[in-house]
């Protein structure tokens, strides 16, 4: 088979069809409980690295919790504890989320800080101070389409609740 320049280009021609249409297919986009879990985790590691921009990205504009704290006032709270410094590590276990519509989602966590350098949620307990939470709340997909808690309530946990 002979090359000439016609079949070089036809072919490159196809490759760069077939590369457009894998671009722009379609793709299928999570459903709410693997949006809102994916969320969660992403601000989780946001604030483990003192992002407190990135946390602040997944919480929307109309933001409250149950004690009247608004957008600016998490801002405010997170900031301190970032500059502090007064947590190195946070686990986030028990994601509970449930599909409310196809816009909106409710969810229950537990969020543990601690002061310490540990790599597994065991060893925390061993060597840091814990402060954890029990944090509910609904994450609504916004006209941008970015996934943002729109509301949330937190409780204290007491150490025996970790067990």
């Amino acid at each position: 088979m002979v090359l000439t320049r016609a079949r070089v280009l036809s072919g490159m021609a196809a490759v760069v069809a077939a590369a457009l249409v894998l671009f722009f297919w379609p793709r299928e986009e999570p459903g709410v409980k693997d949006a809102v879990t994916r969320r969660i985790i992403t601000m989780t590691r946001s604030a483990e690295e003192k992002n407190v921009g990135e946390v602040m990205e997944g919480v929307s504009e109309r933001f409250k919790t149950t004690e009247g704290w608004s957008k600016q006032d998490v801002r405010g709270i997170l900031t301190a504890q970032v500059l502090r410094g007064q947590w190195v590590r946070i686990f986030t276990t028990d994601i509970d989320v449930h599909e409310v519509s196809p816009t909106q989602g409710d969810f229950r966590a537990r969020f543990i800080f601690g002061r310490s350098q540990a790599d597994k949620l065991e060893d925390l307990a061993k060597e840091s101070v814990l402060n954890a939470y029990s944090i509910e709340g609904t994450f609504e997909k916004e006209a941008d389409g970015e996934w943002r808690v729109v509301k949330a309530k937190q409780r204290r946990l007491d150490p025996s609740e970790l067990l």
